[in-house]
């Protein structure tokens, strides 16, 4: 019984033992690919890669390299690599995918990396291409080598330094000549050691400039003519002022084309003999009218200055007349003078309120006796024409 037991046992642990095998054996070898169809890519070159190599779908690994081979084909030339990728699952692969043998660490190996895109998906048969990405090391033997697109560019910064290596030592060119040439570099010289004096003086206050950047009243003074002038701009921009309202104002424009207008056709009628002024350029005979008055008018000017040819001409220059003529202008005034100041009789009735009060009851009076004279004169006559009668 207890031999039976112990059979049993050991049976059963080998039988757990062999089947742990071989579902190591089916998972951790590449018995457990082909599951899904094998995808087949073109390569330029293998880049490294092998059978075996493991091939990743965005960072997860999904497959070995099961076959590579090259295709010595006419028909072919650009991509003669055919490498068979065995894969679990299915990828959806589209337009945009992307599949490249890549370095796998900085210490070597390869693998193959399949980007699916997210674009439209491709049919099965489609062609499949892939690219190579270069390593560190194929860099920097590109670099060296002058090949590649980092070899390139690096060739070409290189022929470019050389190039303006040479440019510097030749006198033809400004900067070949400044190092070459002694007269050209004692100019430049001579222009810094200006620029230098000139940047002293402005800063020792000196000369414009130099009181603009020292002399603080002066900067107050400045910065107060930007802000006018700011103040200026933001009056004109609003419409104030007339120069504001011509540049802003629609209907001050409007006003102005129309005086505008309005001159241009004075001008026009002017130019067609329309008017006085039109008259004046046009006709010849108002012409001479209006030149005849003018000589008119400078003959009596000239009588006016002769103190021989009557009053006007006495009184403008002749001497005596003129200091007659004063003297009468003084004894008006000092008799105004004593009218202002109430002396004389006259002066006393204008200035003086009482003998105008007394002055007008005066005639008050006197106005009244008269009217009762008037009425009293028809009895008078009666009373004298009875007397004479009798």
């Amino acid at each position: 019984m207890e031999r039976t037991r112990r059979d049993t046992l050991l049976g059963l642990v080998f039988f757990c033992t062999l089947a742990f095998l071989l579902w190591a054996t089916v998972n951790l070898t590449d018995m457990s690919l082909g599951q899904a169809p094998p995808l087949e890519v073109w390569f330029a070159d293998a880049g490294g890669a092998q059978v075996g190599t493991n091939v990743y779908v965005l960072g997860k690994r999904i497959g070995k390299v099961g076959k590579i081979d090259v295709i010595y084909d006419d028909e072919r030339p650009t991509t003669p690599i055919r490498m068979e990728l065995l894969i679990e699952e299915q990828i959806p692969l589209t337009d945009e995918m992307k599949i490249e043998v890549r370095a796998d660490g900085v210490l070597g190996g390869k693998l193959v990396y399949i980007d699916p895109g997210r674009g439209v998906r491709i049919a099965p048969e489609t062609e499949l291409l892939g690219n190579v990405q270069r390593n560190v090391f194929d860099a920097f033997t590109d670099l060296a080598e002058g090949q590649g697109p980092v070899g390139s560019n690096f060739n070409a910064m290189v022929t470019a330094i050389r190039e303006a290596a040479l440019a510097l030592r030749d006198k033809e060119n400004t900067v070949g000549a400044l190092l070459t040439t002694r007269e050209l570099y004692v100019e430049v010289l001579q222009t810094v050691q200006s620029l230098r004096s000139i940047l002293e003086t402005i800063a020792e206050g000196e000369s414009t400039f130099g009181r603009l950047a020292v002399d603080t009243a002066m900067g107050e003074r400045v910065q107060y003519l930007i802000d006018n002038l700011a103040t200026a701009s933001e009056t004109l921009t609003r419409s104030e002022g007339t120069v504001g309202m011509l540049l802003n104002d629609p209907g001050t424009a409007s006003n102005v084309r129309q005086i505008v207008a309005d001159v241009a056709a004075m001008i026009a009628d002017a130019r067609a003999g329309k008017g006085l002024v039109g008259r004046l350029l046009r006709d010849d005979e108002l012409a001479d009218q209006v030149g005849e008055a003018i000589a008119a008018f400078n003959a009596v000017l000239a009588n006016a200055n002769d103190p021989e040819a009557g009053l006007i001409g006495a009184a403008f220059a002749d001497p005596v007349t003129g200091e007659h003529f004063k003297i009468a202008v003084a004894n008006i005034r000092d008799v105004t003078d004593r009218l202002t100041q109430g002396e004389g009789a006259l002066g006393i009735l204008i200035n003086d309120r009482d003998v105008g009060v007394r002055l007008r009851r005066i005639f008050t009076q006197v106005s009244r006796a008269l009217e009762d004279a008037r009425e009293a004169a028809p009895i008078s006559s009666f009373v004298q024409v009875l007397l004479g009668v009798f």
